[in-house]
């Protein structure tokens, strides 16, 4: 019984054998005969074998390259997205310096172009910081300005940087002019972070929108500076005057360029 299933494993090792040496190339059997019947497909497949995981390494090679090629494309993206982030951001600042230049080009003002680099934090906004100073011979009172009109006055300096009171303050009083009727009030902040126009004539017909400029009076601000646009109009509690409430023209806490108007 041993003998014969020796005999059935041996023709089926034969058999197998056979099979594979059919699926071997002509031109990769390299013996004849029955010893190239034994050993033509054993050298073959152990090729095969050798060339697969060959191959196989060589695509993971590939693989890792085109790996590392991405990693250093994504690095050049990254760069270039930051490189064209701060081209934008030189052409907004360039756009704001030429809204600035067409501003001052319209008033006939002594002034010196400097930067918000400091703010109160606590609040509604109450002061800012910029980056001219005695050096630049910038003085405590001169006003302040931007493209879109009046933002307050210095109240402090120092050699390369000043501090500038905003007209949102509720301690900073401009006199202002409704542009339309000329009528004349003391604006001031209104302690909400808004604007409102005291000391204003009660029988003076404020519409809405109608625009308020500096008035000129007190010689602190220059004439003919905009300041905002009327919102509602509330009786005085003395019955006397009225106060116009003013929306202010000046965006406050996205203010980056300003105007110092010197007071020579």
């Amino acid at each position: 019984m041993f003998s014969r299933k020796k005999y059935i494993i041996f023709i089926l090792l034969l058999f197998l054998l056979i099979l594979l040496q059919v699926k071997v190339p002509e031109s990769n059997r390299v013996f004849k005969g029955i010893v190239g019947n034994i050993l033509n497909p054993v050298l073959y497949y152990s090729n095969k074998t050798v060339t697969f995981f060959s191959d196989l390494y060589s695509d993971y090679i590939y693989l890792v390259g085109v790996k590392d090629a991405n990693k250093d494309l994504r690095k050049k993206v990254r760069n270039l997205q930051f490189e064209n982030s701060i081209l934008k951001e030189k052409l907004n600042e360039y756009e704001r310096l030429k809204e600035l230049l067409n501003f001052k080009k319209a008033y006939d003002f002594k002034t010196v172009a400097s930067n918000v680099i400091g703010r109160n934090i606590d609040g509604y906004l109450k002061y800012i910081i910029i980056d001219s100073g005695k050096s630049e011979g910038i003085k405590v009172n001169d006003a302040v300005i931007s493209s879109e009109g009046l933002v307050g006055k210095v109240v402090e300096t120092y050699y390369n940087s000043s501090r500038v009171s905003v007209i949102l303050n509720v301690n900073n009083y401009v006199s202002v002019m409704n542009f339309n009727t000329r009528t004349v009030g003391v604006l001031s902040g209104d302690g909400e972070g808004g604007l409102v126009v005291d000391f204003y004539d009660k029988l003076d017909d404020v519409k809405e929108n109608d625009l308020f400029i500096t008035s000129g009076l007190g010689g602190l601000y220059p004439k003919g500076i905009p300041i905002g646009k009327a919102k509602k109009t509330v009786e005085s509690v003395n019955g006397i005057f009225q106060k116009v409430f003013v929306k202010q023209n000046v965006d406050f806490y996205k203010l980056e360029n300003v105007l110092v108007v010197r007071n020579d």
